[in-house]
């Protein structure tokens, strides 16, 4: 696994986009309207100056747009774990990463998913990286999957 560095503009962005989905997560989850926070006031609080603004609003957009079908895939590769169940930030990581690497295919999916394992490492109070990479594993190593999953972002 690669060391990345928290200056890092694209870990930033996918660090940013993490948290704008986790409370998008928790209003729709609880009925109540949460306010998300914008990346500039995101970095302010994180004491960060850079991120890659274009990563950011792809993962958002990608992750907001594809999320339904993406859970199908996540049932599929883990059928005993319901997506309730699945820890939010990991399910979150989850579905960025299947939607970086797989549905959007903007970055390599070794880099994304030593990213992911990175993510959880930094935000997990209780690691679940065994989990996150068994679900992008199986991915990553079934070609009908990957197929299926690129084919959801020509389809629009």
């Amino acid at each position: 696994m690669t060391d990345i560095q928290p200056t890092d503009k694209r870990h930033t962005a996918r660090l940013l986009a993490l948290q704008f989905l986790f409370t998008q997560f928790f209003s729709e989850k609880n009925g109540i309207d949460y306010q998300a926070f914008e990346p500039q006031a995101l970095l302010q609080i994180n004491d960060e100056q850079k991120f890659s603004s274009d990563l950011y609003a792809q993962i958002i957009k990608g992750v907001e747009k594809f999320q339904n079908k993406m859970d199908v895939f996540i049932e599929r590769v883990a059928p005993a774990w319901p997506i309730e169940q699945i820890n939010p930030i990991s399910l979150i990581i989850i579905r960025m990463s299947i939607w970086e690497a797989f549905v959007g295919q903007i970055t390599p999916p070794k880099v994304v998913i030593n990213e992911a394992i990175e993510l959880d490492h930094e935000l997990s109070l209780k690691s679940n990286s065994t989990f996150i990479n068994g679900v992008l594993g199986s991915i990553f190593n079934n070609e009908d999957l990957k197929k299926e999953l690129s084919d959801l972002n020509e389809s629009k």
